[in-house]
């Protein structure tokens, strides 16, 4: 498989350059460069990159707006291996690394929104774009590395609160419902809000929860006080409420649903876009995760202490 270097958001997009193995390339705006990006958010001379046995590797060259791999920006002027699956950001451009990038990794990046981002003409963004590609994989690759490291649920279910009021700026609400296993009902609401609650009992819209948990798919609903919903009990509830929109995705693994996560606005219509309810139905899915593999090692635990 030849190593190549690819546009997947940008000027030229799905242009792609062929790389020799233990050739080291220039890519920037400038024509004198080995790749040449037009992009005038870019430096004249932005990264080196070289392929060597099957490996990526890439050097910032001290540039003004960085370049941005997978979750972080990298440090300039030290080289670090690139895995093909993370994409690089520079300016306003995406770039992906290898044959996965015209599949996989453009799926990726269409999955998490990107294509969600629409100006006024129906053609997309390339700014809005970019800085969507940035804002979800970091937060993505944020709430994984957070709940690799949990010790424990309580950790768990904090690094989801924090993480999602981190992404979602408009939220005024966050909640983890967690469920009964044996009887599915609601037994534990963990949450966070921007504003003191009154009423620790009535910080969600119940029948959103439960119309996501008996569903098993994520809902959104835009504006309450318009939106038709397949349940007239969700947008009514919302309505008494004060709620304005709301999303809820399911938090379930291979094994078990564990419950849900649930945000609200009470001002604000239309506050979420589709990609945020992608967002949001991962990081339900990775919770779950997290949760069975904390829940698998303290049942160990207890075995190996018996």
């Amino acid at each position: 498989m030849e190593p190549k270097l690819c546009i997947l958001v940008g000027h030229d997009e799905c242009q792609s350059f062929d790389l020799q193995y233990g050739k080291t390339y220039s890519v920037g705006r400038s024509s004198d460069n080995d790749i040449t990006i037009k992009d005038n958010n870019i430096s004249r001379h932005h990264f080196t990159i070289r392929s060597e046995m099957g490996k990526y590797f890439i050097t910032d060259l001290n540039t003004k707006n960085g370049t941005f791999v997978g979750g972080n920006d990298i440090s300039p002027g030290v080289e670090v291996e690139v895995d093909e699956r993370a994409p690089i950001v520079i300016g306003m451009t995406a770039l992906g690394l290898g044959e996965v990038c015209e599949t996989c990794l453009k799926y990726f990046l269409d999955s998490v929104g990107i294509c969600s981002e629409r100006c006024e003409n129906g053609e997309l963004s390339r700014p809005e774009r970019v800085h969507a590609i940035k804002k979800n994989l970091e937060f993505i690759y944020n709430i994984n590395n957070g709940l690799d490291a949990s010790k424990d649920l309580k950790e768990i279910y904090e690094k989801v609160l924090s993480n999602v009021f981190s992404l979602l700026k408009r939220i005024d609400r966050c909640a983890v419902v967690l469920t009964n296993k044996d009887s599915g009902k609601i037994a534990k609401v963990i949450y966070r809000s921007r504003k003191p609650v009154d009423d620790p009992k009535n910080l969600y819209s119940r029948e959103l929860v439960e119309h996501t948990l008996m569903l098993q798919k994520a809902v959104m609903v835009s504006d309450s006080s318009t939106q038709e919903n397949e349940d007239d009990k969700i947008t009514e509830s919302m309505r008494l409420k004060n709620i304005r929109s709301a999303m809820c995705v399911p938090m379930c693994s291979c094994f078990q649903t564990r419950g849900a996560i649930y945000v609200d606005s009470f001002e604000k219509p239309c506050g979420f876009r589709k990609s945020d309810l992608v967002l949001l139905k991962d990081a339900g899915s990775r919770a779950a995760l997290a949760m069975d593999n904390i829940t698998l090692s303290e049942t160990i635990g207890y075995k190996n202490h018996d």
